[in-house]
């Protein structure tokens, strides 16, 4: 290879920069996928190549490289497991993309680079699909393009805003053909499939309840789901979103029965399950209530939110004996469903006006009675309160509620430790707790007294829109009620928190916890802290909307979503064909358009063009004879034999145009422009 091509083919110190800029932003998104030893080998990459372009290291040997390879991969190898997940390949193509930059020497080594960030910024969109998300990925898209154009560049010194432009331009110009292509092509099932994302780290509502997991949603503003309402939004009173039931308690925490353990001890799967729309004998059609449409976020878990209890099933869902919704499988993607429920705002609802079985069998009354061994104050006094009020359920259920009232429980997001008999020391000696405290300790005094009952647990209130006719309910809104037997009306609701802290019911956690209680304490920087600015609380919501607009319009596209909008422009019933047609008809619109607008540039006079011709009409002013076809080095050397007055300037303008014009076919610069321009004023 000669010099002057290995000159050509080597990366500019620009260019260089360019990319760890580019390296930079591509792996920020993935800053919760990459193991931690793959971003500490990330920037020691980062270091080395801009060691190397300040000149203090030399390049990386080959056993360097080769270490850094097998070291990333074994931290890939011991930080998933099972290996093959998306987070697994995700970690290794981001690994790649980093060591690259070690064996990064000519152009076609950038160029790979770029490609591999191209890919990059793909994954990311596997993790979140967010507005903001969105956005940035954008960014990145700009800073790679430029990057890429940058390889190509002769002036080092052009300044950065033309190469962001550059890239954006690109950007905006793939922009019309890429709404046409994802409105209008088929939505088909997918040809293969990859790995789901990992929610296992995922904050939200859990099948096992310990005393201070609730806790710690509360410092959690994530988003759990929206509800769009058809009608009225129910009050406050009634916002309790049913997710999971615990039936099952081990002295430590609650946990929700699975259909394979009741399976096991003989009970019969339609005893306790439903996935059809024929009444069973423990269910039957529920008359409709409020009407609304959830847009549930992804938890990696299989069961779903209702207001209230369900007894309504839906296509492709499980309805269970506890009266919720659960999904055949966990749930890697946002669930979007319409569903009605009947909602009571005193704590008691009758099962005979909602169409639920109000008889309860034997085996489900000795489930709903289980419990450990110990917390004996716990079991004689409500025994004792049970012989009180004549084993009248719900009257016990008012004497224990009228216990936290008078015994001055507190309601806190950091109550003290009660391990052994949790139950007796939360009672009688720690009396401080949050919802889930409350919740196990009513339910495990109602067993004890021989009253069936269990926890619920979900999310309770969330904040209006109003705007939307919508409810919006986020991680720090969870919370744990209990739900007793009632002989002749089924099962009836209670809330403990209610009697201890109603603003929490009323208002919300923030209202219940007041200044100083503990809400959002991890994330000082929340907007949430900021409710009463009138200003960043409309910066937030206006934010929101606009995120619930983009996910329901864009992410949400499916094929239904499809199939109705062409329906509306081609009218019902129409064939495969007429969407086809529709297709390459808008795709040829917009190649002709594109084609036109590159043949109008392309036939009209370039900046040099018009330079050129400026150049030649101060010219003949001053006397020059023009002569058609003349080249412009011949029209020097003609002007310096008859005119040697103007042949200075004009020598120095033919020698920039002419380097300009025809010494390279990448697009003039800015800088050389402006230097032809400085020589045409000196004429």
């Amino acid at each position: 290879m000669s010099d002057g091509h290995r000159l050509e083919q080597s990366i500019s110190r620009t260019s260089v920069v360019w990319l760890l800029v580019a390296q930079v932003m591509v792996l920020l998104p993935l800053r919760d996928v990459l193991p931690i030893p793959l971003f500490v080998i990330a920037l020691f990459c980062f270091i080395w190549r801009l060691a190397l372009w300040y000149g203090r290291l030399f390049w990386p040997p080959l056993w360097l490289r080769s270490a850094l390879i097998a070291l990333s991969l074994g931290t890939v190898a011991v930080s998933f497991q099972p290996l093959w997940t998306l987070e697994s390949m995700v970690s290794v193509l981001g690994g790649a993309y980093s060591l690259k930059l070690l064996e990064m020497r000519q152009r076609r080594d950038a160029l790979v680079v770029v490609y591999i960030g191209f890919f990059v910024v793909t994954t990311s969109a596997l993790f979140s699909q967010s507005l903001l998300q969105a956005g940035y990925l954008v960014l990145c898209l700009v800073i790679l393009i430029a990057a890429q154009q940058g390889l190509y560049r002769r002036n080092e010194l052009l300044p950065v805003k033309n190469s962001l432009k550059y890239g954006l331009v690109l950007v905006l110009q793939a922009a019309p053909l890429t709404v046409v292509l994802f409105v209008l092509v088929p939505r088909l099932d997918p040809l293969w499939s990859v790995p789901q994302p990992d929610y296992s780290a995922t904050t939200g509502v859990s099948d096992r309840m310990a005393p201070g997991d609730i806790a710690r949603l509360s410092q959690s503003d994530e988003l759990a789901f929206r509800a769009v309402f058809e009608g009225s939004l129910p009050m406050a009173q009634e916002r309790y979103w049913r997710m999971v039931v615990l039936d099952q308690f081990d002295g430590k925490s609650w946990y929700q029965s699975s259909t394979a353990d009741l399976v096991s001890k003989g009970v019969a799967v339609t005893e306790w399950q439903q996935d059809q729309r024929q009444p069973v004998e423990w269910w039957s059609s529920q008359p409709d209530g409020y009407r609304y449409e959830v847009l549930l976020e992804a938890t990696g878990n299989p069961w779903l939110v209702t207001l209230g209890p369900a007894t309504r099933n839906l296509k492709n869902y499980l309805l269970m004996r506890t009266l919720r919704l659960e999904a055949g499988s966990k749930l890697y993607e946002r669930q979007v469903y319409s569903f009605s429920s009947s909602t009571f705002s005193s704590s008691t609802f009758s099962g005979k006006e909602s169409g639920l079985s109000t008889v309860l069998p034997d085996w489900l009354r000795r489930h709903n009675l289980q419990l450990p061994r110990g917390n004996p104050q716990t079991r004689r006094m409500a025994r004792r309160w049970m012989l009180s009020v004549k084993g009248q359920p719900q009257q016990l259920a008012e004497r224990i509620l009228q216990y936290f009232k008078e015994q001055n429980f507190a309601y806190t997001l950091s109550p003290p430790l009660m391990a052994g008999e949790s139950i007796d020391r939360f009672l009688f000696s720690a009396r401080q707790g949050f919802c889930a405290h409350y919740a196990g300790a009513f339910v495990f005094m109602m067993r004890a007294a021989g009253v069936p009952a269990r926890v619920v647990s979900g999310y309770q209130g969330g904040e209006l829109k109003p705007e939307q006719n919508m409810i919006q309910v986020r991680q720090f809104d969870a919370h744990a009620w209990a739900e007793i037997w009632v002989s002749g009306k089924g099962w009836v609701r209670y809330d403990p928190t209610n009697a201890i802290a109603p603003e929490r019911i009323s208002g919300g956690l923030q209202s219940a916890l007041g200044l100083g209680g503990g809400f959002l304490d991890e994330q000082p920087l929340s907007l949430f802290h900021f409710r009463n600015v009138t200003l960043l609380n409309q910066f937030r919501l206006f934010y929101e909307n606009l995120e619930y607009r983009w996910q329901r319009t864009v992410i949400d596209y499916q094929r239904e979503q499809q199939q109705a909008l062409l329906k509306g422009l081609l009218g019902g019933g129409y064939p495969q064909w007429q969407q086809t047609g529709l297709l390459v008809s808008v795709i040829f619109m917009v190649l002709l358009v594109s084609s036109l607008m590159l043949l109008y540039h392309r036939d009209s006079k370039d900046e040099l063009t018009r330079l050129y011709s400026q150049f030649l009409g101060r010219l003949q002013r001053s006397g020059v004879q023009i002569k058609a076809g003349e080249g412009e080095w011949s029209l020097a050397k003609r002007i310096e034999a008859e005119h040697p007055e103007l042949s200075e300037a004009v020598w120095a303008f033919v020698k920039e145009y002419i380097q300009c014009r025809y010494a390279s076919k990448e697009p003039v610069e800015s800088g050389y422009i402006n230097e032809l321009k400085n020589k045409l004023k000196s004429l």
